[in-house]
């Protein structure tokens, strides 16, 4: 999560890295404020401001803060096993009792909640925690 204030690094994952402060944030983007010279053809001054995606931006420290889960990862995997076989195909589709256009309602209902809680959990968890008990 960040913060207005924030000092980040942003750009893409194999191209220029530049440094600059959070000086707003957006609900998919953030505002953000160069602090360094970028650009070697095109030179873009101290104090230039970019409108970029949070998955192109990491804390300057070179980690973001993982957000403390409010439950125990039991609890969450927990969850996270119900929506898991609520989304196989039997389960989606109720046996071919519902519309395509319900099932896809209910297939981005639950994927939803899916993201939702990998981001409450911090992290995505791996086979074996979903999977085998």
């Amino acid at each position: 999560m960040f913060k207005v204030g924030d000092q980040v690094v942003f750009g893409r994952p194999n191209g220029e890295r530049t440094r600059g402060t959070v000086v707003r944030v957006n609900r998919k983007s953030l505002s953000i404020e160069q602090t360094e010279v970028r650009g070697q053809k095109r030179v873009r001054a101290v104090g230039t401001k970019w409108r970029v995606h949070p998955s192109l931006v990491q804390h300057a420290n070179g980690a973001a803060p993982a957000p403390k889960a409010s439950r125990p990862d039991s609890e969450i995997l927990s969850d996270l096993r119900s929506i898991e076989s609520r989304l196989s195909p039997e389960n989606l589709s109720w046996d071919g009792e519902r519309s395509p256009a319900q099932v896809r309602a209910a297939s981005r209902r639950l994927n939803a909640e899916k993201r939702r809680l990998h981001k409450e959990l911090g992290r995505t968890p791996t086979f074996s925690e979903l999977y085998v008990w």
